[in-house]
């Protein structure tokens, strides 16, 4: 998906996604709900090997790699590098930053 690199994923927007992707790959087949195929052999049939959340991950990864490569002087890393946040105090938790979530990613280590 194009320009998903620097996105920021919640769980809730990674279940949504994947499951605009499975409507979108079942009406590609023409699978309905009632065949009761799984996902992933419906997701084999296309052609596709993992879903889209691990495929934005992936892009995510290699577009850290670029910007670990730059030079600190270019504008793109100096942004990335900058602490902002602007949101005042509340109850809710801090938003998180594109650092924590590439650190999450590697965690994970499925890709």
């Amino acid at each position: 998906m194009y320009g998903s690199e620097s996105w920021v994923w919640q769980e809730k927007n990674e279940s949504r996604v994947n499951a605009v992707e499975m409507r979108w790959l079942r009406n590609m087949r023409g699978v309905s709900r009632k065949d009761r195929c799984r996902n992933s052999n419906v997701r084999e049939r296309c052609g596709f090997k993992e879903d889209v959340v691990i495929r934005v991950e992936r892009g995510m990864l290699r577009w850290f790699g670029h910007l670990e490569r730059m030079s600190d002087g270019r504008l793109t890393k100096q942004i990335y590098r900058a602490n902002v946040n602007d949101r005042k105090g509340g109850k809710d938790r801090p938003r998180k930053s594109y650092a924590v979530h590439i650190g999450g990613i590697l965690k994970k280590g499925q890709i």
